[in-house]
């Protein structure tokens, strides 16, 4: 589809189908509406760069990257913002540990995090600032707090924000103040008039994690940050903000409480919250065991694994993984790829489909589009999409079937169906994030993989094939059952097709 033809079917889907989603800041599903038209600013929470990232960092920037491909998809121009914290107590107590400067560890952590996205094919943001490079704006933005009366400075060089300059503190959370008090990060607490007065700038005498400032050395809150970066690249009142639940209290409360300080209006539009992570039913921990980097994910599974095992839940849902969701999702992930690696072999056999007209109406365009579209902009709902592509998988494949051999203009018109899900597929997979890849080089990568796990061999599958072949033509057919059985008991599965007999795997 060329980018005209693009633009037109996004300017008619954009008026076909409203878009909504829940705000956190009001609890409800809203219409949304961008600031400017045809225009959205987008912003998350990026990782704080003191260890290698693990799956949960993963799931959440699929999540954004979702959110801002569906939104390109239905014609708007997005500017999306990640930020990566590579200033923080975390990262100063890993470097100490290491023997290493603090942002010589954030360096080696954040070129690490970018290969990982890169590896779980996420496109970057189209702005990734760090706090590092950021001084200037906190440090303008703490400035313009002092002046307003909304921030303080302590004895000992601290600088608060004083929460009592906020009368609807705590209007994200949709809780009090006084119920907030155990839940707060901020662990300095020399000369502050309310407990729940946060940083904005910490004194810090060393040398490697410290910058001049009007209060001496120094280094910023974790707040703050986020203020300056989102007002230094998206302006002073944004479209979406986003992170994980985990984030609304204190982090995203106090960046309203500064932001709204500043700009003296409500700064962000929609607040979108994805839900946590856990693995086998408890918080990812080290000490638990059950801790998962990116790069011990991507050793094992392809990154589209994770992907599907997300999309199979809402954003706002906490999604509880485990072994078996990931042998799960991988097993529907290449029956997906297999079944469309033989449609495309049709394709290739039958070029002739596509002078035929195509019959089955599930597969039509824009019936495709509208069912898409019917999840998506409900919240973006991918539990209603990946629910409604498993049942047209299941009906493509019903339909294939009857395709091995196709010669006839009914069967051609069934085949020129099924190429148009197959090209539906391609144009969601920036949205989605999945059916990237070449179907026959992933069925073809995944088998290797599977044998290669279970210490097997394709010479040796070939070959129980073979002899399973030979007892069917002497007419030994009991011996060929145990042929079968025998490649069963190793989860390799065997289709008889008019071409041959082809081999499939369980994981």
């Amino acid at each position: 589809m060329n980018q005209s033809a693009s633009t037109q079917k996004s300017q008619a889907v954009r008026t076909f189908r409203k878009l909504r989603i829940r705000n956190t800041l009001t609890g409800k599903k809203e219409v949304f509406k961008p600031l400017k038209p045809g225009q959205v600013s987008l912003y998350a929470c990026g990782v704080t760069t003191y260890d290698y990232c693990h799956i949960g960092h993963g799931m959440q920037a699929l999540i954004f990257q979702m959110i801002k491909g569906y939104l390109e998809y239905v014609g708007y121009e997005v500017t999306y913002v990640r930020n990566f914290t590579d200033v923080d107590d975390k990262i100063i107590q890993r470097a100490q540990q290491l023997d290493l400067k603090p942002l010589e560890l954030s360096q080696q952590m954040i070129a690490s995090a970018q290969e990982d996205m890169d590896r779980l094919g996420l496109p970057r943001a189209d702005h990734e600032p760090k706090v590092s490079e950021s001084m200037g704006q906190i440090i303008q933005m703490i400035e313009e707090l002092i002046a307003h009366g909304e921030a303080y400075v302590s004895a000992e060089g601290h600088v608060y924000y004083h929460i009592a300059a906020k009368p609807d503190y705590g209007k994200l959370s949709h809780r009090n103040p006084d119920d907030m008090l155990s839940e707060t990060r901020d662990l300095i607490s020399e000369g502050k008039k309310h407990p729940l007065d946060f940083a904005l700038w910490k004194a810090d005498q060393n040398p490697h994690s410290s910058w001049t400032s009007p209060w001496g050395r120094g280094r910023p809150g974790w707040h703050i940050e986020c203020s300056a970066m989102i007002r230094a690249y998206l302006g002073e009142h944004i479209d979406i903000h986003g992170g994980g639940r985990d984030l609304i209290f204190p982090h995203h409360e106090n960046e309203i409480a500064q932001s709204e300080a500043i700009c003296g209006h409500p700064w962000v539009k929609y607040w979108l919250h994805s839900g946590l992570l856990t693995i086998d039913g408890q918080k990812m921990s080290k000490s638990l065991g059950n801790h998962m980097t990116i790069k011990d994910f991507l050793a094992r599974r392809p990154a589209e694994v994770l992907k599907i095992a997300t999309l199979k839940h809402h954003y706002r849902q906490d999604i509880n993984f485990s072994a078996g969701a990931f042998r799960a999702a991988e097993q529907t992930l290449f029956t997906y790829y297999e079944l469309l690696a033989e449609i495309r072999s049709l394709m290739a056999q039958h070029p002739n489909y596509a002078a035929v007209q195509p019959q089955l109406r599930e597969f039509g365009p824009e019936q495709l589009r509208e069912n898409f579209h019917a999840g998506m902009s409900d919240d973006f709902n991918t539990v209603v999409v990946m629910a409604e592509l498993h049942k047209l998988f299941k009906l493509a494949r019903k339909k294939w079937l009857g395709l091995l051999g196709c010669s006839t203009p009914g069967e051609l018109a069934t085949l020129h169906s099924l190429a148009q899900f197959v090209e539906f597929l391609v144009e969601i997979s920036s949205v989605l994030g999945i059916f990237k890849q070449d179907p026959q080089e992933y069925v073809a990568a995944a088998k290797k993989r599977f044998l290669a796990q279970n210490q097997l061999t394709e010479e040796w599958v070939t070959a129980q094939i073979a002899r399973r072949a030979e007892a069917k033509a002497a007419g030994e057919w009991q011996q060929a059952d145990q042929m079968r059985d025998v490649l069963l008991a190793h989860n390799i599965d065997i289709r008889d097709q008019p071409a041959g007999t082809v081999w499939s795997i369980r994981w």
